[in-house]
């Protein structure tokens, strides 16, 4: 199992949890998700707020749909389910305890290509601050 964390500004994001789906034009990153893979859910852009949980319902696939709010096809995809949490996290205070964070001069570089991989120790961390399983 991988665990995955998406960012991307908020509108983009809050259209993904809606449709359930997340894409990319980013093979190489996006083609390791598998089905059951946990995700978190990111706003980025300054604001830096987790908004949802939840995992990959599909493996990765690709798909020349126009589904998404900015232009461009994003054919690299998956599908998942995040349920929305009950109060938003602010990211920025544990920024220094996630593992794929490993320059705090440069920590927004991590979050660029609108997904990082995170080890389940990050999981377990962000799961305990959303209070979720």
């Amino acid at each position: 199992m991988n665990y995955w964390m998406l960012c991307l500004p908020r509108q983009d994001i809050e259209h993904c949890i809606k449709i359930g789906t997340f894409g990319l034009e980013r093979h190489n990153i996006i083609a390791k998700v598998a089905a059951e893979d946990k995700i978190v859910c990111c706003a980025s852009k300054g604001e830096w707020k987790i908004l949802a949980v939840g995992h990959a319902t599909s493996d990765y696939y690709v798909d020349t749909e126009t589904v998404f709010l900015k232009p461009g096809l994003f054919p690299d995809r998956f599908n998942f389910t995040a349920q929305r949490l009950p109060a938003e996290v602010d990211l920025l205070p544990l920024l220094d305890q996630l593992g794929f964070v490993t320059n705090l001069s440069y920590w927004a570089v991590f979050f660029r290509n609108g997904m990082a991989k995170m080890s389940k120790e990050d999981w377990e961390l962000i799961a305990h601050q959303t209070a979720i399983n």
